[in-house]
Order: structure tokens, then sequence, then C-alpha cells
């Protein structure tokens, strides 16, 4: 499938080179825009354009390195350094204004009390998104999985949920 814009979620974690990837194949095709945007959650007891120094400092790290891995051509990658008190609203909103055809967001394999947990950014991304929506997983680590669970060897997970 190919889509002329896609917004690719970065977090700093093993999934961003999965959702670069992806997004880049999504936009490829049609010579569409990937723009990747990396979310500083900022205190409430902050205003939120706050000076977040270190944050910010590993924020724009992670955005030059997704444009020196990423695959396209200079003119069809963006990347945005955002500031919000939630990454969720802010990424829906972003997705809004950029008028994007998808969104790709990655999430590893979470546990929140020893259950699988997708938190709380994922769930509001799929529900609130008005666009497709790409959720990226990356395979559980050898010593994460369930015993008796079966995973093919070196197999990436990514599934398809649509937002609309």
């Amino acid at each position: 499938m190919a889509y002329g814009k896609v917004l690719a979620v970065l977090t700093g974690d093993e999934t961003d080179q999965g959702v670069l990837t992806q997004g880049a194949d999504m936009v490829r095709p049609v010579k569409g825009t990937l723009y990747a945007v990396y979310v500083i959650e900022v205190d409430r007891a902050l205003p939120v354009d706050a000076e977040v120094g270190p944050a910010a400092a590993r924020g724009e790290q992670i955005l030059v390195n997704a444009e020196t891995s990423v695959q396209l051509p200079r003119g069809d990658f963006e990347a945005q350094l955002l500031q919000a008190r939630e990454v969720g609203p802010a990424v829906v909103r972003e997705a809004a204004d950029r008028d994007v055809d998808a969104i790709v967001i990655g999430t590893s394999c979470p546990r929140d009390y020893g259950h699988f947990s997708l938190g709380d950014d994922v769930p509001y991304v799929l529900e609130h998104a008005r666009c497709l929506v790409v959720l990226w997983r990356e395979p559980p680590a050898a010593g994460n999985r369930r015993s008796g669970s079966r995973t093919p060897l070196g197999r990436q997970s990514a599934g398809v949920l649509t937002g609309v």
C-alpha cells in the first residue's frame, strides 16, 4: 500500500528503526513525504514551552539518527521535535495538522504488573486518529517470552489497525 503522507512516531527505543522503515516503505512508491516526530513530555508543573535542555538534546539526536538512517530523498523526509503534556494527543493533533494518510507508531513488549500493556499513548492514537494507524511491535526478547509461546525466529511483528 502506498500513501502520500505518513507520520512516524519516534520514541528512542528499539522500535524506531522498524517504524522508520515501515513509514518509508509506505511513501516511497508515490514519492510521498515521511514526517518523523519525537515528542518530549513536559511535566504539568512546568509551562508546556519550558526549556527542557537534556530532553531536547536527546530528541534532536534521535531525529538526526533517523534522518541519516532513512532511505528517502532529502525532500521526502521531515523531522520535528514537539513538546506536549502527553504523547498521544500530540501525535493525533500533528497528524490532523499535517493531514497525513497514516501514522506508524511502535511499541516494544511493555509490561505493567507482569501483564502485557500498551500504556496510554498507543491506545489514545488508535482511538482518536482520523487516519490509518500502523502499530509496529518488535518481538519480545528471549527472556520475556512466556513459556510455551511460539514466535518464529528472526521475524518482525507488525499489525495494521485502522483508526477510521
